[in-house]
């Protein structure tokens, strides 16, 4: 599956995407909390890794923090370390990050 942003850049091998970005609560509960998808540009390169939880986390939905707990009941792990445009960093990182 692919979802593409407003940036023209693409996510790739992210299976249930639609139900990440757009699904309820309760389809969360059925996806792969862990999967590693990439991010595309409009040229077909690989700029970065890409997680479910970060996709979330990216997102900033007004049920963020439910979702997040959701993936991570669900066995996501927050730690797990991706090669996120060009650093090692983890969706808690991320979080952390944007919540400052």
């Amino acid at each position: 599956m692919n979802y593409s942003n407003e940036s023209n850049n693409k996510i790739v091998n992210i299976e249930n995407i639609d139900l990440i970005t757009n699904g309820t609560i309760e389809n969360l509960k059925s996806i792969d909390s862990n999967q590693i998808g990439m991010v595309k540009d409009n040229n077909n390169n690989i700029i970065s890794e890409i997680t479910p939880l970060i996709m979330i986390i990216n997102q900033n939905a007004s049920d963020m923090e439910l979702r997040i707990e959701t993936l991570v009941k669900n066995g996501a792990d927050m730690d797990m370390k991706i090669k996120y445009y060009n650093k090692e960093v983890s969706a808690r990182d991320i979080y952390k990050l944007k919540n400052q």
